[in-house]
């Protein structure tokens, strides 16, 4: 997958590059069988998501940190917050309502390469706003709920 950006003179070039897609789920089992069944206005916010862009600075003290170390973390954090690593179901009864069968998939975690450096890419959106969403990815939960992932990440 690669995102592209037109440039005054119409060419094409990559923005976003080289995205891998891994799923990170706890480091340590869930009672089996354990569920989650979400509140009235946890389903009727089903279709509105929380999406944020935060930008850092590289700073020495993060030089080193590697994926697989942000990986370990989240393994760790994911253990207190195994809900969000769920999956939608479907009780078998009448009411169809939806539940989330805790610890099945993990969250979603993208991974990225960008052209340009933060200075760049926020000149970029000072033309161009809509650049930002291209940052955020994540597609909606459905029309399979039962493989779609609660959670998207990404390190860009």
């Amino acid at each position: 997958m690669t995102i592209e950006s037109s440039s005054s003179s119409s060419t094409l070039e990559p923005l976003i590059y080289n995205v891998k897609l891994s799923s990170v789920g706890p480091g340590e089992m869930t009672r089996p069988d354990t569920i989650h069944e979400p509140t009235s206005i946890d389903l009727a916010m089903k279709l509105h998501y929380l999406k944020g862009v935060y930008y850092f600075k590289s700073h020495e003290a993060f030089a080193s940190i590697t994926i697989v170390q942000i990986k370990e973390a989240m393994f760790r954090w994911l253990c207190q917050f195994y809900v969000i690593c769920g999956r939608f179901r479907r009780f078998s009864e009448d009411s169809g309502r939806p539940y989330l069968k805790c610890n099945d998939c993990g969250a979603r975690l993208m991974e990225a390469e960008c052209a340009k450096t933060i200075e760049e890419w926020l000149e970029l959106l000072s033309d161009d706003d809509s650049l930002e969403k291209k940052l955020i990815f994540g597609q909606p939960i459905g029309p399979q709920i039962e493989y779609s992932p609660n959670v998207y990440l990404q390190n860009l």
